[in-house]
Formats: C-alpha cells, sequence, structure tokens
C-alpha cells in the first residue's frame, strides 16, 4: 500500500492508495486543489467542508459536461440494428438542463449549511 501526501486548500492531506496508482491520486489531487483555489479566490474565507463540496461539485459538474458532449457527438453509437440507416433521427442527448443544475446547487447549499452547523455544534 502506497502513501501520498495531497496539499488541497492549503492543508495537507495523507492519503493511502494502492501501488502504481500514485500519479493518478497526484492527478486527481492536483484537479481539485485547482478548483478549491479558485474558489477561495473568488469568495474568499468559506467553512473547509463547504468549500470541499463546492469544488467536488465543479468537478462533477465538468465531468456531466463532457459526457454529455461525447453523447452528442456520436449519436449513431447506439442505433439498434434494425436495418434503418443514418438518416433515422438522431436521439435527444440534450442532458440535464438549467433547473437540474439549480436544484443539484439548492441541494448542495443544504448539505453544506448541515455541515457547518454540525462542525459548529462540537
Amino acid at each position: 500500500m502506497a502513501e501520498v501526501t495531497l496539499s488541497v486548500g492549503g492543508r495537507a492531506y495523507k492519503l493511502a492508495c494502492r501501488d502504481g496508482e500514485e500519479d493518478d491520486l497526484r492527478a486527481a489531487g492536483g484537479l481539485l486543489e485547482s478548483r478549491v483555489a479558485s474558489l477561495m479566490e473568488a469568495h474568499g474565507a468559506v467553512a473547509e467542508p463547504r468549500l470541499l463540496l463546492m469544488a467536488a461539485l465543479l468537478v462533477s459538474g465538468e465531468l456531466l459536461e463532457r459526457k454529455s458532449n461525447e453523447a452528442r457527438l456520436t449519436p449513431f453509437a447506439a442505433q439498434p440494428a434494425s436495418g434503418e440507416g443514418p438518416d433515422r433521427a438522431a436521439p435527444d442527448h440534450a442532458g440535464p438542463d438549467r433547473a437540474a443544475y439549480e436544484a443539484l446547487a439548492a441541494r448542495a447549499e443544504a448539505l453544506a449549511r448541515r455541515l457547518e452547523e454540525a462542525a459548529a455544534a462540537s
């Protein structure tokens, strides 16, 4: 078992990983750190749980957007072999709309508030 120390938001985190996964873990940590740094720059002092949640949501949103874009670039990949040709209408891969993202953001904010309240109570 290997150990990697990541710095995120000015704090060091020592994490264990399987041998050979160190570079992947460092890359993931670097991506998270870049989002945390941009959030800290934009919003100033934010409670750590909220900061990490916001950064994770940014990375998750980017992943969802990438998946949605990939699906739109390959509209006929899921086409059944029923003899229908490429003139068939492309499936709808519009992905989540703005309302879905706003609902997700509202849920994330509520969760962050609960985490901050729990941290303050302890």
